[in-house]
């Protein structure tokens, strides 16, 4: 068995190759848009390890003792469905699994190339806290980012271009962390319309509107955090016919396989859910599917998710509109944490626990919670929604389990 696999990172494969027990090449290029190849094999091959990025350090010890492994630091391109070029070798393999990651997507505004501004790939190389910061976007990358810089002592203003920030959340978590986080000193404004940037005497210019009022702002940094793009370009998928969507994701289906059956998508690159643990299980899943010749399907129906600001947004499972978008006849029951004893002890008492009920079955849906260290709450509704408890008798057990444990 042969597979080859473009990635852009060592995430997905740190769980996938422990699994397969064929020799592979791994060929690797340090650059945001550059394709990785991963080539699986059944030959003796001598390893070859060379990671350039320190963020593929935490995998050295799975690739190191895996008996046949070779990292080629080069760029990766597809010639047809069964051949891989890299550095002027063409390899044939059987499979292919792509999963080169994403990079941040940078929008499309008058003057943003030559701002010099800062992506959550590059923010945390400052050697100094900025005096004040600037960031474009209102998603998880923003407002995590947003209350760290301003603890540390930036001065931080958030535009959103949409009425709410993390726009995808129902509103009462949006609301609720919105006035969170003014309390702490950081200026949130939404409906804003960025015209220009600027970079003037050692400060950043934006020029925007809000809800159609012309407006400016300046800082000494400016962050952009409007998104992901999939690293799908470059690396061949054209000349094979390999579907993308509008934004550039690959197009897979429930097993992973792209329309050309003996090649998968895992990651970043085909999407959404762009989480860690997805890209890890994303590459085991259609590691297995290829090597095994099987037809395993991804759900993501209790996919837990946490966002760490302070305090957290967590959730699991369906909220109150995904709920009826799903056809269940669906309620919400929220319970403040000025009602929650833990809480109390620990004096805070910001935010709540929401849990969504199926009315007809009473079957746990799902989860949103907005709290200190809320996420260690959604393992155990994670098992009650997995296990399809019904709410009416496992109460009690629920009871027991989803407490809020003060910190300390």
């Amino acid at each position: 068995m042969l597979m080859w696999a473009v990635v852009s990172h060592l995430k997905p494969l740190s769980v996938l190759l422990k699994r397969i027990t064929v020799p592979h090449i791994i060929i690797s290029k340090e650059c945001h848009l550059q394709a990785r190849l991963l080539i699986l094999r059944p030959l003796p091959i001598k390893n070859v390890i060379s990671l350039t990025n320190y963020k593929k350090y935490k995998y050295i010890e799975v690739i190191s003792n895996l008996s046949a492994v070779r990292l080629i630091d080069g760029h990766g391109a597809l010639i047809n469905n069964e051949t891989v070029e890299v550095n002027g070798e063409q390899i044939k393999g059987d499979n292919v699994i792509i999963a080169t990651g994403a990079s941040p997507k940078i929008p499309e505004i008058n003057g943003i190339s030559t701002s010099g501004y800062l992506t959550n790939e590059t923010l945390f190389e400052l050697e100094e806290v900025p005096e004040s910061l600037i960031i474009i976007g209102g998603g998880y990358i923003a407002l995590e980012s947003a209350q760290m810089f301003s603890r540390f002592g930036s001065k931080v203003t958030i535009l959103e271009q949409l009425p709410n920030i993390m726009p995808q959340k129902v509103t009462d978590i949006t609301h609720a962390l919105t006035a969170y986080l003014k309390e702490e000193g950081i200026n949130i404004l939404t409906n804003v319309s960025i015209n220009r940037v600027k970079k003037e005497n050692k400060q950043i210019s934006v020029k925007a509107a809000i809800d159609g009022q012309p407006t400016n702002f300046k800082a000494s940094h400016l962050l952009i955090a409007t998104g992901r793009k999939p690293n799908t370009h470059g690396i061949g998928l054209d000349s094979i016919g390999i579907e993308i969507d509008r934004a550039g994701f690959l197009k897979v289906d429930s097993s992973l396989r792209t329309n050309i059956s003996n090649i998968y998508g895992a990651g970043d690159a085909i999407g959404n859910p762009m989480f860690v643990y997805t890209a890890a299980y994303e590459g085991n899943l259609a590691a297995e599917n290829a090597t095994l010749n099987s037809s395993k399907q991804v759900n993501y129906e209790v996919l837990p998710w946490v966002v760490f600001t302070d305090p957290q947004v967590a959730g699991v499972g369906l909220d109150e509109r995904q709920a009826k978008k799903n056809g269940y006849d669906a309620e919400s029951a929220t319970l403040p944490l000025a009602y929650v004893p833990r809480s109390l002890v620990a004096r805070d008492t910001r935010g709540f626990i929401k849990l969504i009920r199926d009315k007809i079955t009473d079957k746990l849906l799902g989860a949103r919670i907005l709290a200190p260290e809320g996420s260690e709450l959604l393992m155990e509704i994670s098992l009650d929604i997995m296990f399809d408890n019904n709410l009416r008798n496992d109460l009690p057990t629920l009871k027991t389990w989803v407490k809020i444990t003060p910190n300390g």
